[in-house]
């Protein structure tokens, strides 16, 4: 399923606006998503390009605002679509090791209208970071309840060196029930006295109640970061949960 969520201005004003979030820390970046999707009824597969931007804002306090968001473009079996997506966050830290908040996120993809809002929580351990998100959303079109739980653990091999493993569950409520299932696993490496990293992901879902949907995508690109590094942008609450994170399921 794809939900890519929020409005094209968030993504464009992240990107655009990166110099003059010099102060505080986030990132831009490109990548190429490759998806194979299956089913009893068939099989597809596709290519699309990606640009995705994110910054957080500190506020006052322990309070921090984050804007994330993506434009995925598309011309394959799979979609004919250019869709943008974001979520906002507003979160906290609790002492030094934990970081709670919520979101809100929204979308049209296929002429339809999507929005999510939900409550997220990271803790850091050192040079691990273990994330979790449980949401709630709507597709209008669809005439469905969306419902998701996430949740990731990421290690820093070093403060430019990130390996991330993470897992989800999502149900969509309409005229028929449906459960999906997805784990994911990747990594980036930011080069050294420069703001250039290179990323990949590779995520696998299925649903038996889907058509029993079978689908496998790897994602790989470029990021710049800006404010500091890897794990400074993980700390700082930048790599919060994006909107196409909640439940595309790597399907573009």
């Amino acid at each position: 399923m794809n939900t890519k969520l929020f409005a094209t201005a968030a993504l464009i004003a992240a990107a655009v606006s990166a110099p003059a979030f010099a102060q505080n820390i986030g990132s831009v970046g490109a990548a190429v998503n490759y998806s194979d999707v299956n089913t009893r009824l068939g099989g597809n597969d596709g290519t699309s390009a990606v640009l995705d931007g994110s910054v957080a804002i500190p506020l006052a306090g322990a309070w921090t605002v984050t804007a994330n968001g993506d434009v995925s473009i598309s011309d394959n079996d799979l979609s004919d679509e250019t869709v943008a997506s974001g979520a906002v966050h507003l979160t906290t830290k609790l002492g030094d090791t934990v970081r709670v908040g919520g979101f809100t996120a929204l979308s049209r993809p296929s002429n339809d209208t999507l929005w999510a809002v939900g409550a997220e929580a990271q803790k850091y351990l050192g040079n691990v970071t273990l994330t979790g998100l449980a949401a709630y959303g709507q597709s209008n079109d669809l005439d469905a309840d969306l419902y998701t739980v996430r949740g990731e653990a990421r290690y820093f091999v070093s403060d430019n060196f990130r390996l991330n493993a993470g897992a989800g569950w999502s149900r969509i409520d309409t005229n028929i029930n449906a459960d999906l299932w997805d784990v994911n696993a990747g990594g980036e490496y930011k080069f050294a006295n420069t703001g250039w990293s290179t990323f990949a992901k590779y995520t696998h879902a299925e649903s038996k109640d889907l058509a029993k949907l079978n689908s496998d995508a790897v994602r790989v690109g470029f990021r710049y970061t800006f404010g500091g590094s890897l794990k400074d942008r993980d700390r700082a609450g930048a790599d919060l949960a994006t909107a196409s994170d909640l439940f595309a399921f790597g399907v573009r």
